[in-house]
């Protein structure tokens, strides 16, 4: 995946955080249809505070085995949706807009440029079971979450550990597209407070880490002062992280 599709999903997720005091979309929908006007997909997905979670699948494989959504929807009914495999491999993107009973844009591959247009259709008669996206209980904050957009593009991980009581541990990494990886890094002690944690690098650089059912969200705390935070060039904690174990 190229840097711009990276730090346009991160923009679409902290803007979806950031609004979700202004707009509370909840919203279950199924669809089916075709990627590329020839691979059948059914789709399954809960929107929640402009938050969404579901689950892909591509009918025409053998094990037909469902992949998990996680993705932002915008005011303007646009959805940006990823597919994490089990190892928090994200394998393709979704940018489309959900229009007249159609969800309709494009699909991408993180292991190549390959675009294709894709088309869903609503299935009104059936009705998915909407997801819990939190709070998330404390005994499920513990664990590691991790990203990766293809085996060459942005990679991630946090390892989060109890100490005692809302204390815990965290140590996270992550580093830029290859062949020239660039680093960030940071670890420390936090008390997590309403699912949330802030990790502070600087005065003028910190990140808030919201804890979401089965993924972790990080994303900057706005700064009147311009942020400084001496990672290497592009190199950033914002991610979404899954839980892999």
């Amino acid at each position: 995946m190229n840097d711009l599709k990276k730090i346009t999903f991160m923009i679409c997720f902290a803007t979806g955080i950031c609004n979700a005091q202004q707009k509370n979309t909840d919203a279950n929908y199924s669809f089916s249809g075709l990627i590329n006007q020839k691979i059948p997909v059914e789709l399954t997905m809960s929107a929640s505070k402009n938050v969404v979670l579901g689950n892909i699948r591509y009918v025409k494989t053998k094990e037909k085995k469902p992949i998990k959504i996680i993705g932002t929807l915008d005011s303007g009914n646009h959805y940006h949706l990823e597919e994490f495999e089990s190892d928090g491999n994200i394998s393709g993107i979704i940018d489309a807009e959900l229009k007249n009973g159609k969800l309709a844009g494009s699909w991408s591959s993180t292991k190549s440029d390959a675009v294709y247009p894709i088309t869903l259709d609503i299935q009104t008669k059936v009705h998915p079971e909407h997801v819990m996206f939190s709070p998330v209980p404390s005994d499920r904050f513990e664990g590691t979450y991790t990203y990766q957009y293809g085996e060459n593009g942005y990679q991630g991980s946090i390892t989060i550990k109890k100490i005692k009581d809302q204390m815990y541990s965290y140590d996270i990494g992550s580093v830029t597209r290859a062949p020239g990886r660039n680093i960030a890094d940071a670890s420390g002690e936090v008390r997590i407070k309403n699912n949330q944690f802030t990790i502070e690098i600087n005065k003028s650089c910190s990140f808030l880490a919201t804890f979401y059912n089965g993924f972790l969200s990080i994303t900057p705390v706005p700064s009147e002062q311009s942020r400084d935070c001496e990672f290497g060039l592009n190199a950033t904690l914002e991610g979404t992280f899954l839980k892999v174990k």
